[in-house]
């Protein structure tokens, strides 16, 4: 037994390592269909892209005398440039290489080892394992269709928890959590902290009204969390931030990395912000192909969609064929899509116009072999 295993942590033993799905270069190789032709959409991306600015910032970035030195460890344009668009105050904003690298922090800063983590499955499984890999006990809340939170189930069960997780729109099953729900959620746990994580937030119906960013003055006990990964289409430069009090924001800074947001990623978020009509467009395109997608598979003869999705995805189930051999049709004819996250269902991504055919034309296909 070699010294890795000898004194390896029990967590690493026990953490189920996040798997992926395949990427475009595992269909091609296993199905001979070139790169071109493949439809990824299988990782919630947005359709458009990036902006036009957050192309030239990078670009003057580069070229500049900034990649040889250390970032700020606090990024105050970012957090303030956050806080303007948000309307909130500069300390009350945590930013760092992705929203997923805050919830760590949440559970280290708030709760202690062996204290219960609690999460609602069916989401983001991430949530788990910060939970395991700190040590932690990690409970969940199953809820099933129509995937509606249930704040009465999750209080029973969450005796004890410290750290509470829910995702809105949730990261599976597309459904939006209200803000009162949450709101009920936090003052039932007053000895927990709850995580709100917003992820896909922008491409919710009148997000702007209905994020609970509103709610961090109010409920103490709450941590929104948010990302630049999606309708910003920053996912590959890791930049996501964390919304709470000021007093909250202090301890969890204690917890963070002195550098954690790169000058490149800085630039990028803070262009992003700058160019509030692309992201318009990036909700646009999707809110438009999420309804085309809901209606379009809605109507299919054996199919059962997830009520009212709200992110930049939909869920749905055949009923005429197994989950598995519809998700290896659709392989094979090179449009990439989640049927391993839920026993029985599919996730979708919303990409482009000529994307979302290319689906539902594979879709129609896929079931007859």
């Amino acid at each position: 037994m070699s010294v890795f295993e000898r004194n390896a942590n029990t967590a690493v033993r026990k953490l189920r390592p996040y798997i992926p799905g395949p990427t475009a270069s595992e269909i091609r190789d296993r199905y001979g269909i070139p790169l071109e032709r493949i439809v990824k959409l299988s990782s919630n991306e947005a359709p458009l892209g990036p902006s036009p600015k957050v192309r030239e910032a990078l670009r003057r970035t580069s070229e500049g005398d900034e990649l040889h030195r250390y970032p700020s460890s606090s990024v105050p344009q970012l957090r303030e440039a956050i806080a303007k668009m948000l309307g909130i105050q500069p300390d009350q904003i945590l930013p760092a290489t992705g929203s997923s690298s805050t919830w760590p922090l949440i559970v280290r800063a708030f709760s202690h080892e062996g204290d219960s983590v609690l999460w609602i499955d069916p989401s983001f499984t991430a949530y788990a394992e910060v939970a395991i890999l700190a040590e932690r006990e990690e409970t969940s809340v199953r809820i099933s269709p129509p995937f509606d939170v249930d704040v009465s189930a999750a209080a029973a069960v969450s005796t004890g928890a410290k750290v509470v997780f829910v995702s809105s729109p949730n990261n599976t099953t597309s459904r939006f959590t209200d803000p009162a729900t949450v709101q009920e959620l936090a003052q039932g746990l007053p000895d927990a902290v709850v995580v709100l994580d917003e992820h896909y937030i922008e491409a919710a119906d009148d997000f702007r009204s209905r994020t609970a960013v509103t709610l961090v003055d109010s409920v103490p006990n709450l941590v929104v969390t948010r990302s630049f990964s999606k309708m910003y289409g920053l996912a590959g430069l890791r930049v996501g931030y964390a919304v709470a009090s000021e007093e909250a924001i202090t301890a969890l800074a204690k917890f963070r990395p002195s550098w954690s947001v790169s000058v490149v990623a800085e630039a990028a978020a803070r262009a992003a912000l700058e160019d509030e009509d692309h992201l318009e467009r990036n909700i646009e395109s999707t809110r438009t192909g999420r309804a085309f997608l809901n209606e379009s598979l809605g109507s299919m003869d054996g199919v059962e969609v997830a009520p009212d999705p709200q992110g930049g995805f939909l869920l749905f189930r055949p009923l005429l064929r197994p989950a598995d051999e519809v998700t290896e049709g659709l392989y094979r004819r090179g449009v990439m899509v989640r049927g391993d996250l839920l026993d029985g269902w599919i996730r979708v991504s919303v990409g482009t116009e000529d994307q979302n055919a290319a689906f539902l034309d594979a879709l129609e296909a896929a079931p007859k072999g």
